[in-house]
């Protein structure tokens, strides 16, 4: 046991002082400050644009008006009447657009004149103001008082009614949804570092001949232990990282609308259904991470690793797009049959599972096919390095695979 322990700990704290390591642990905290952060950047650098500088050409004082007392929005230039001088006020920079208003026929219409093709704020902006005016206009002709206008153009309140207990919501929809995508791309991007981890260091010690030394005071098994517990070590400092920076954001940050918001959608998360996510990801990891370590310890060298990994690559890569497909179209018979692959049943099931879209049978049933996958993959595992760790061969990743287990029966 003591070689173990001596084993785990020279493989942890050698890989997590590596500066790859290290960068992958900042990079996604500093990839979410700038997401958080870009919207409060766009309002502190758009401040001083906030309020458009306009000149408005109309023979109806009451629009003017209206535009003019938006000083929210609009700076009105009152002294620019014409056109002419509106078009010299504009090559000159003197102002951002002016707006022609013509009426006919009881019809009010703009042109809002730019250099610049106009913000979908700033015609927002205008098309409300206008239409509020001609409606309060329209208003006093007709002898419509502010009482009656508010009850004819009040909207009509529409509910939706769920009679399934099983249904989602629209915002329990955007919430799962973005859960979804959230989810399936931390277990993508988990796979694609650890399992390549996991293969460049069983591969490293083959390629340097020295696995015959190690193997003459170590057993097999006890050495390929030790360095899988590492590398879960290292994936569970990463992780209690990452629940460490979003404790201290959520107690700092606990009475700001950023997280509050976060909170409110957290909330949508029955427990139930954070414990079955937390199980696929989980199971998941642990799976590619075993199956990396069979496929490291067929690698005869360090520079191979990527051509015998390649195989499961894909299979995380299709993995990871079936959950999107799986997120637009669950009751899809491929999505369907994805769900209860081992390899991509921890992103495609977790998405349909997540949009209430299979029943907890079938739930249950792709989680105990991908926990027996997992045991069944420790133990293949196992079976297979103890004749791999001493095998060098060069003929690719299949004949390796076919010498590999010609070995393992024969033991």
């Amino acid at each position: 046991m003591s070689k173990f322990w001596v084993i785990t700990k020279q493989v942890y704290k050698r890989r997590v002082k590596t500066k790859s390591f290290l960068i992958s642990l900042l990079f996604p905290v500093l990839i979410a400050a700038l997401i958080a952060g870009i919207p409060k950047m766009v309002d502190y650098f758009d401040s001083s644009s906030d309020i458009t500088k306009i000149a408005i050409l109309s023979d109806n004082p009451v629009f003017v008006k209206a535009l003019t007392a938006d000083k929210k929005h609009f700076q009105v230039d009152t002294n620019i009447k014409d056109k002419k001088a509106a078009q010299s006020a504009l090559e000159k920079a003197k102002i951002d657009g002016f707006v022609t208003i013509t009426e006919k026929n009881d019809t009010v219409s703009a042109i809002y004149t730019t250099q610049e093709t106009a913000g979908q704020n700033v015609m927002t902006r205008l098309t409300e103001d206008l239409t509020a005016t001609k409606i309060a206009e329209k208003s006093a002709d007709y002898k419509i008082t502010n009482a009656e206008l508010q009850s004819i153009t009040s909207p009509v309140s529409v509910t939706n009614d769920l009679e399934s207990n099983n249904q989602l919501t629209n915002h329990e929809k955007d919430v799962m949804s973005a859960a979804v995508v959230i989810l399936t791309l931390v277990i993508f991007i988990f796979v694609m570092s650890y399992a390549n981890i996991v293969a460049s260091e069983i591969a490293t010690e083959k390629g340097t001949r020295i696995m015959e030394v190690i193997l003459s005071s170590v057993s097999a098994t006890t050495h390929l232990f030790a360095k899988l517990t590492a590398i879960i070590f290292m994936l569970l400092t990463q992780i209690s990282f990452y629940i460490l920076c979003g404790a201290v954001v959520l107690v700092v940050g606990r009475n700001t609308e950023m997280v509050q918001n976060i909170l409110d959608q957290i909330a949508v998360f029955k427990a139930y259904y954070l414990v079955l996510n937390l199980l696929f990801v989980i199971l998941g990891l642990l799976l590619y991470i075993l199956l990396a370590a069979m496929i490291g310890s067929m690698v005869p060298n360090v520079e191979t690793v990527a051509q015998f990994i390649y195989p499961m690559t894909i299979l995380a890569i299709i993995g990871y797009w079936g959950s999107i497909a799986a997120a637009n179209a669950p009751d899809n018979l491929l999505v369907i049959i994805g769900s209860y692959i081992p390899t991509f049943s921890p992103m495609m099931m977790l998405a349909r599972m997540d949009l209430l879209s299979v029943s907890t049978i079938g739930i249950f049933s792709s989680l105990a096919i991908l926990l027996l996958s997992v045991i069944g993959a420790f133990f293949l595992t196992v079976r297979l390095y103890q004749g791999n760790v001493l095998l060098y061969s060069n003929e690719g990743l299949w004949k390796t695979w076919k010498t590999s287990l010609s070995y393992a029966k024969r033991k």
